[in-house]
């Protein structure tokens, strides 16, 4: 009986090896994309305790005070379930490298981000006028940085994500080709 050795490390890939199994996941590219998604979240929802009205006295109204005056309780719960979902879907993104959440991350912050600029259109279409789209907002009102920030924030959401999913190798990680450095079974 033979003693087993083992076989030389190869330094080119084996003609049985798809060449797509032999590429190198791009972690570094994916944490950037993750990371800027994370710091975009972060400005949204710092921006929902930032000045989004000022008035001629001088009195400043942020987001959550715009709820209250304009009465859209019954949509808070959907706006919350919303950034709860964003937030779930950024922490997934940043913890791994599935595409598969980084992409619904990317959708789910465009949609946000339009639902969002929507929002600051009727925003600054209701200020400075005599017949305002949204009633209850105080005469005099100019719109402030926040909804700005709030912006700039969903779009550092979709485009972190995005570029998350582009550098991603992977949609779930139990499949056969979603493990690139599986070798084939040796016929022996």
């Amino acid at each position: 009986m033979t003693a087993y050795t083992h076989p030389t490390p190869h330094r080119v890939a084996l003609p049985t090896r798809h060449p797509a199994r032999a590429r190198v996941i791009p972690h570094v590219t994916n944490r950037i994309g993750a990371l800027v998604a994370a710091i975009g979240l972060a400005l949204a929802l710092l921006s929902l305790y930032l000045p989004w009205l000022t008035t001629g006295g001088g009195e400043r109204i942020t987001a959550l005070g715009i709820t209250e005056i304009i009465d859209v309780r019954s949509v808070a719960p959907v706006l919350f379930l919303g950034l709860i979902i964003l937030l779930f879907l950024v922490a997934v993104t940043a913890a791994t490298r599935l595409a598969a959440f980084a992409i619904a991350g990317a959708v789910v912050g465009g949609i946000v981000l339009l639902a969002h600029l929507a929002f600051m259109w009727t925003l600054v279409s209701s200020t400075g006028t005599g017949d305002p789209l949204l009633s209850g907002l105080p005469s005099g009102a100019a719109i402030s940085y926040g909804p700005f920030l709030a912006a700039l924030g969903f779009i550092m959401v979709t485009f972190g994500s995005a570029w998350a999913a582009r550098a991603a190798d992977y949609l779930l990680p139990d499949r056969a080709e979603a493990r690139p450095h599986v070798t084939p079974p040796h016929d022996s």
